[in-house]
C-alpha cells in the first residue's frame, strides 16, 4: 500500500489509509512511536496499554502514597540569598 508524506506547518506527516488503520486497529489520537531500523526504513509501533498506563498523569495523592506520614525531607543548603527572594 502506497501513501504520501505531507508537510503540515513545520512537521512532516504520513497519511495512513483508513483500511490500513482499521487492520492495525489504530484510532485518531492513539499513542504510537516511530522506530528507525538504521537502513533507511522506519516502523510505526503501537504502544501497548501497559506503556500508556506507565505514562498516565498521576494525581498528587498517588504521588504521596509511598511517603510515610510525618516524614521530612533532608534540608539542602543552597547558599546565600541572591536577588529579591523573600523567605
Amino acid at each position: 500500500m502506497t501513501t504520501r508524506i505531507v508537510r503540515v506547518g513545520n512537521t512532516l506527516t504520513v497519511e495512513i489509509p483508513e483500511e490500513l488503520a482499521e487492520q492495525a486497529e489504530l484510532a485518531p489520537g492513539e499513542p504510537v512511536e516511530w522506530v528507525a531500523n538504521g537502513s533507511g526504513s522506519i516502523a510505526l509501533v503501537k504502544q501497548s496499554s501497559s506503556d500508556a498506563k506507565a505514562r498516565k498523569r498521576m494525581t498528587l495523592e498517588e504521588l504521596l502514597e509511598g511517603i510515610p506520614e510525618g516524614a521530612e525531607m533532608e534540608k539542602i543548603e543552597w547558599g546565600p540569598d541572591r536577588g529579591a527572594e523573600i523567605w
